[in-house]
């Protein structure tokens, strides 16, 4: 169950004033800026901080604060270590030692094995914040030792989507639209899904083989073949890490029109997608909320599933299918 921000801070109020606050909180949700936003809250709330409206006015506060860092939006290890270190052997004055992992997803695997021990055995009166847009992409072990606090943005606008993401909206609409879901049509949107997911490769492909030519023009005849090989496969990892990274925003917009179905047979106001509300609502109307729940979990099984060593062409045929067919 995915909470709106100020009733999620209601609870996370509620267990602080009793005395039953978790040791590490997961907060997941559609849009950066609500996490963040209910980061700085919650800190706040806990720490009796005021002023306090952004990442970095908590840092001036005291809160130990990562962000991904580099061109490849990475949280490395040794800024993980700098914080354990930090927690373990400083004091809590006046309140709670706050981390804030923003982007929790984005930790190397070095640096999320580090952090795990300390998500065992927490130190004395500190508080963990996790926050991503992907849970999924977390390992299992990460997210047993959470309290996990997905959200939902209440407003009237809706959520903000890319231009690929609402060609992705617009095909779901147009498969809901044409008729009674099925296999054969659902390979089809399938097919919808891949072909946006080309274009962002291409685009991302070229945007790096521009930055690997002026590298080369630049740094070429200064260097060995052995540099220019090693950037190469710095530019290949970085192409797989930004389409991987696409491919699970798209996989996230068919979560969300699936929720949007389910809020709609519930007669709920406050929409993901308000554009297509007259079409959530006719769709609606034709499905169960076991169905909606069925093919929900198809598509949180589909994320897991990318998360892993399958391939993926047959992760998104299986996911398709039974989400969609």
């Amino acid at each position: 169950m995915a909470f709106a921000p100020d009733k999620a801070l209601a609870l996370v109020r509620s267990a602080h004033e009793n005395g039953r606050l978790a040791h590490a909180l997961l907060v997941s949700g559609p849009e950066m800026a609500d996490l963040h936003r209910l980061a700085v809250d919650l800190a706040c709330l806990v720490n009796g901080w005021t002023g306090a409206e952004s990442l970095d006015d908590l840092r001036k506060h005291g809160a130990m604060v990562l962000e991904p860092e580099s061109k490849i939006r990475r949280i490395k290890i040794d800024p993980v270590r700098e914080v354990i270190r930090h927690v373990q052997f400083s004091t809590a004055v006046g309140g709670l030692k706050i981390i804030i992992l923003s982007e929790a997803d984005r930790m190397t695997v070095e640096a999320t094995n580090a952090f795990l021990k300390t998500l065992e055995e927490p130190p004395p009166d500190t508080l963990i914040l996790l926050l991503t847009r992907a849970p999924e992409q977390l390992l299992d072990t990460v997210r047993s030792r959470c309290l996990q606090l997905p959200l939902f943005r209440p407003q009237a606008g809706g959520i903000t989507l890319t231009p690929p993401q609402l060609e992705l909206v617009d095909a779901l609409a147009a498969y809901f639209s044409a008729g009674k879901p099925n296999p054969t049509r659902a390979m089809g949107l399938l097919g919808d899904f891949q072909r946006i997911m080309t274009g962002l490769r291409e685009e991302i492909e070229q945007d790096h083989k521009e930055s690997m030519k002026a590298e080369t023009e630049r740094y070429g005849r200064s260097t060995d073949g052995i540099w220019l090989k090693d950037r190469k496969d710095y530019y290949d990892d970085l192409t797989e890490g930004a389409c991987a990274e696409q491919r699970n925003a798209l996989v996230g917009v068919l979560f969300t029109w699936l929720g949007e179905l389910l809020r709609r047979r519930h007669g709920l106001t406050i929409l993901d997608l308000p554009g297509y509300a007259a079409v959530t609502e006719r769709v609606a109307a034709t499905l169960s909320d076991e169905e909606l729940h069925l093919r929900l979990k198809a598509v949180d099984d589909l994320r897991r599933n990318l998360a892993t060593n399958v391939r993926e062409v047959l992760a998104l045929e299986v996911g398709f299918l039974h989400a969609f067919g």
